[in-house]
């Protein structure tokens, strides 16, 4: 959306978002847009030599924005759609279809709602939150943020806590890792005797695991690339870790499988799983894939009896979670409108103070002159005088700013801003529009 770019007092800058998420883009595209962890760094890099003065990007399994400051939107929009067209080979017209670009009010609004978990799936999610702070901190480590990108993004973490704190949106936390395991529960009905396995080692997975323990399921297998990984969270919580090389076997045991890992590509694809069917008589298998890339080729749906869930299939879930939290959710939104609306305020003082700094800058240097002038005339002055002439011009100084200062306050457009510069303009550009006469003094 268009509007006046906002400053901060070191940077002028146009706050923008430009991004995809589960409400407009379907699962293959957010694929597509994914960006793992290890290529944040690259793709920072590659933004700001684009063009971008400061950046972030969140990518999640959800969405993937690309926050940018540029001296413009247009800028932003046109560095952002390079960089992608550069590093994951999307075209702007592909991208159009499914992104949104929003920036100033909408932006800051935007970054406070998937911060406080008020855009997830999953209303209220608790996960949002530490990993918009662990997208800031790789951009911070990468020198792709600055003065603005900071104030901005640590308001929205206190507007996260605040929603946390002040209203019960977090209450009975559920994730997209809990939705899973309640899929699970509508597909058996009772889950504790199913033998269940679990691919991958990541939080997605802590959580399913802790999830299972709850309702009673005591053959859990845990397989990861990482062996020491899976072992580490069936001491911890439950399960039997074996190497990541026995999931075939795996297969022709368990009923359901959860997976979530970091891979590029599917690791279970249409080949395998009719394998194993042919060897496990046809008996179903259940998938649920939280993964975004998928781990599971979706082809696998047309063998018989294998069914396969993926994170799209939880909205229907998570939309029974949102109405049960809207009460919660109306409140933690007015939250959020009174942060932004005291964040923008806090922004025009930085716009403002500039101009006020000028307005009494320029009426102290005219004062000032007025009375050296004064006092080299009246050659006769003894100090009391010049001490009066001193009080008398600070008094008239002071009644020529205060209405100015007010309007600048009051009504602090770009118009009145702009006749305020002009009026107030610098000393060295005052002295050029001085007559010679007045130079030589």
């Amino acid at each position: 959306m268009e509007g006046s770019i906002p400053t901060s007092e070191t940077n002028d800058t146009c706050f923008a978002v430009i991004g995809v998420s589960h409400s407009t883009a379907p699962l293959d595209v957010r694929e597509k847009l994914h960006v793992a962890e290890d290529a944040l760094p690259a793709l920072l890099q590659s933004l700001k030599q684009a063009g971008v003065q400061e950046a972030v990007v969140l990518s999640t399994c959800n969405r993937t924005e690309i926050y940018a400051g540029a001296p413009s939107l247009e800028e932003a929009v046109r560095a952002v759609n390079q960089t992608l067209e550069n590093s994951l080979g999307v075209t702007k017209e592909w991208l159009h279809q499914y992104a949104y670009t929003l920036s100033l009010d909408d932006a800051y609004r935007h970054l406070f709602l998937v911060a406080s978990g008020l855009d997830s799936m999953v209303v209220g999610e608790p996960q949002i939150l530490g990993q918009v702070k662990d997208a800031y901190k790789i951009a911070a480590s990468s020198k792709a943020t600055g003065q603005l990108f900071e104030k901005v993004f640590n308001r929205a973490f206190q507007t996260a806590k605040r929603v946390r704190t002040e209203t019960r949106i977090g209450y009975n936390p559920v994730s997209i890792s809990s939705m899973a395991v309640e899929l699970a529960r509508k597909i058996f009905g009772e889950i504790g005797e199913k033998k269940i396995l679990v691919i991958g080692a990541g939080e997605m997975c802590e959580i399913a695991l802790k999830q299972f323990k709850k309702e009673g399921v005591q053959d859990v297998y845990i397989t990861n690339r990482t062996f020491q990984k899976a072992q580490l969270l069936a001491d911890e919580i439950i399960g039997t870790p074996l190497p990541f090389e026995e999931i075939p076997e795996l297969l022709l045991k368990v009923d359901m499988v959860l997976s979530s890992t970091g891979a590029e590509m599917p690791i279970i694809g249409k080949d395998l799983v009719l394998a194993v069917m042919k060897k496990r008589k046809h008996k179903p298998l259940f998938f649920i894939d939280i993964a975004v890339p998928r781990d599971v080729e979706p082809e696998i749906n047309n063998v018989e009896n294998v069914y396969l869930y993926d994170i799209d299939d939880l909205k229907s879930l998570s939309q029974d979670h949102l109405e049960n939290r809207m009460q919660e959710a109306e409140r933690a939104h007015a939250i959020v409108d009174e942060e932004v609306s005291k964040f923008e305020s806090w922004l025009k003082r930085l716009e403002l103070s500039p101009v006020i700094t000028q307005v009494l800058d320029k009426l102290e240097k005219v004062r000032a002159n007025e009375v050296k002038r004064a006092t080299q005339r009246l050659k006769s002055a003894d100090e009391e005088t010049i001490k009066q002439l001193e009080s008398l011009s600070k008094a008239i100084v002071n009644k020529i700013a205060h209405p100015h200062i007010m309007m600048i306050k009051k009504n602090g457009s770009p118009v009145v801003l702009d006749v305020m510069k002009n009026l107030f303009q610098s000393e060295e550009e005052d002295e050029e529009e001085m007559d010679p006469g007045d130079k030589r003094e």
